[in-house]
């Protein structure tokens, strides 16, 4: 959100021009999401949730999925064993911080 990638308000949201390329950028199809015959959920593109832990929002819907799955297949973060928690790789923190513009810990 902080670069204008994405807009979250209430209960909905919205990817922007320059998300669809930067989503695109990282290998990330957004528009392939929606057309795909294979998407028969009534899930929103995008839109805010808020985390229970951290009490932040956070991308939901078909592209929060989307790009929680390209993490896990980029080796950017991986589960901790026994939980739903994951930690964020060395590799992670170097995209997340180049890529992303995010400092993380």
């Amino acid at each position: 959100m902080a670069q204008g990638h994405a807009e979250l308000a209430g209960d909905a949201g919205i990817i922007t021009k320059t998300g669809v390329t930067f989503f695109n950028e990282i290998g990330l199809d957004v528009e392939g999401l929606l057309a795909s015959p294979a998407r028969k959920s009534a899930r929103l593109l995008c839109r805010p949730c808020l985390d229970w832990s951290e009490r932040r929002p956070h991308l939901a819907g078909v592209v929060g999925t989307a790009l929680c799955s390209h993490c896990f297949e980029q080796g950017w973060i991986r589960r901790v064993d026994g939980t739903r928690a994951v930690t964020i790789t060395p590799k992670g923190q170097r995209v997340f911080r180049e890529t992303f513009g995010a400092e993380v810990g």
